[in-house]
């Protein structure tokens, strides 16, 4: 049993996957071209300026996974992981963290309505 059938839930999962890797891109742009917003955030996080370049390369490269079919899986689990590791640096810093949240949960739902037959031979649902 598939929660939306066919090419809807395909559609449907890509936006949803689109919406949810869309701040990485934003906030991974940032940190290449070396942004004030981005020098003041990493400042805040408290960690060095010289990681802005590889950080922004892997939240690009992250969100880039998740979007290509053959490697969505892979890119939702790097996505998740690398989501950990921000909510840990905003904690620490007792900053907000439900973006952090949400991005997770959205790319999760996406693959799950993009894949569903996967969704269903992973987890048994």
């Amino acid at each position: 049993m598939y929660l939306i059938a066919g090419a809807t839930g395909e559609t449907i999962g890509l936006v949803v996957s689109v919406i949810g890797v869309a701040p990485q891109f934003v906030g991974g742009i940032l940190n290449l071209t070396k942004h004030s917003v981005a020098d003041k955030n990493i400042d805040h996080i408290g960690y060095r300026r010289d990681l802005q370049t590889p950080f922004g390369i892997w939240v690009i490269l992250i969100g880039t996974l998740t979007l290509i079919p053959s490697t969505a899986f892979l890119g939702v689990i790097l996505e998740t992981a690398w989501m950990g590791g921000a909510i840990a640096a905003h904690v620490r810093v007792r900053d907000n963290y439900v973006l952090q949240l949400i991005i997770p949960i959205l790319v999760w739902i996406g693959f799950g309505l993009r894949y569903q037959a996967e969704m269903h031979r992973l987890f048994g649902f």
